[in-house]
């Protein structure tokens, strides 16, 4: 995780409400894709698990830095 992606990051758990806007999506998967050395993937936003999946392991490498 980079610097500017722990930044990022670091203001995304701040917010506090139910939804995501679009560019926070897009930026989860793209930072989600780069920490963990894989191919951007844009689940549905119908899949909330996956998109849900995707923030959790990025708290992970988050919380050990």
């Amino acid at each position: 995780m980079t610097q500017d992606d722990q930044l990022w990051w670091a203001k995304f758990r701040e917010v506090k409400r139910p939804y995501i806007e679009n560019d926070e999506y897009r930026m989860i998967c793209e930072m989600h894709a780069r920490c963990n050395n894989v191919a951007v993937d844009y689940p549905c936003k119908c899949n909330p698990k996956k998109i849900q999946k995707m923030i959790d392991e990025l708290n992970l490498i988050y919380d050990k830095l």
